[in-house]
């Protein structure tokens, strides 16, 4: 009679353990956190050329398609190939994490080995009004300052015929998108200097540091700006045990700029985060720090667990011996 297949083993990180350091398993090596960028890297590259292929074909399809011109447009079809290909960080990272490290995957979400849904229920709402008081303190700023952002868009309501698709298509995927970039730059990105170091300040300005460059070369403040919202998305994920608190934040913070571009027709704008006005900086020099201090705050009143707690999650039980 054959043995069963032995399947792949998989440690928990022990009890106690903070977030950033939660690839630091019993089976860690210190070959495992490069040898799983690498791998992350793959599944990345993997996904983006069946996605394009995906996105070419579509549109060829919808070239010689009955549909509706708004239904095919390239914009539309340009915004869904963009937010699923930051969307597929999620699926790198965790395929990283089961493979190369022997790990739950789901630790790169949590301390619990999984995303905590109530939790990012709690902080979506902490978000909300994070980011209506952000948007009211633009306001105020543009009104001191003369209303001038820098920038001379013609901007006006494009009509529901054409706003209606391309806003199902952000509510749709701008969680997933969001999503993706704080696994990769919040969640993969800490936890993998975080193998190799106790503190995670290290794994916080690096991360912030690439979320900035990654959405390109623009403005001074709009770096600032960027790097100001990956340290504090990153000191989040440690101080909280994982990534609920800075994916609502930025999903929250993405889905009104996303759909404001869908209303007034400005999907084919090139521009991002990178090129915001000094305005945005100066509103979230207020509105982070307090949406930081809040989320820590309700968070210890939840008693949302930022260790690995003294039971983790059930593991996957060994095959019997032979």
């Amino acid at each position: 009679m054959q043995p069963a297949p032995a399947r792949l083993k998989v440690a928990w990180p022990p009890a106690g353990t903070p977030y950033h350091r939660l690839a630091r398993t019993p089976l860690h090596r210190w070959w495992r956190p490069p040898l799983a960028t690498l791998t992350a890297i793959v599944v990345w590259l993997a996904g983006a050329v069946v996605l394009t292929i995906t996105g070419v074909a579509a549109g060829r399809l919808a070239e010689v398609s009955p549909l509706p011109d708004r239904l095919a447009a390239e914009p539309v079809m340009d915004l869904v190939t963009l937010l699923l290909l930051l969307a597929l960080g999620v699926p790198a990272v965790l395929a990283a994490a089961r493979w190369p490290q022997r790990r739950p995957p789901g630790t790169v979400s949590s301390v619990v080995g999984h995303v905590r849904w109530r939790w990012l229920a709690s902080c979506v709402g902490l978000a909300t009004v994070a980011i209506i008081v952000m948007y009211s303190l633009i306001a105020v700023l543009l009104v001191v300052s003369g209303g001038s952002t820098g920038g001379d868009l013609d901007v006006g309501w494009v009509g529901w015929a054409a706003f209606l698709l391309p806003a199902l298509v952000c509510l749709a995927l701008v969680p997933l998108q969001a999503a993706g970039e704080e696994y990769v730059f919040r969640g993969w990105i800490i936890q993998a200097f975080g193998a190799y170091l106790r503190t995670p300040y290290v794994g916080i300005v690096i991360g912030a540091l690439m979320f900035a460059v990654a959405h390109g070369i623009g403005t001074t403040w709009g770096f600032a700006d960027l790097v100001l919202f990956g340290l504090v998305g990153g000191w989040l994920a440690v101080r909280t045990g994982g990534l609920e608190a800075g994916i609502a934040l930025h999903v929250m913070n993405n889905l009104p700029a996303f759909l404001l571009a869908a209303a007034a027709g400005q999907l084919e704008d090139n521009s991002t985060a990178a090129d915001s006005p000094w305005q945005l900086f100066a509103a979230n020099l207020v509105v982070l720090p307090a949406y930081a201090l809040v989320v820590t705050l309700v968070a210890r009143r939840l008693r949302v667990p930022s260790r690995v707690p003294a039971v983790p999650e059930p593991q996957p039980a060994a095959p019997p011996p032979t």
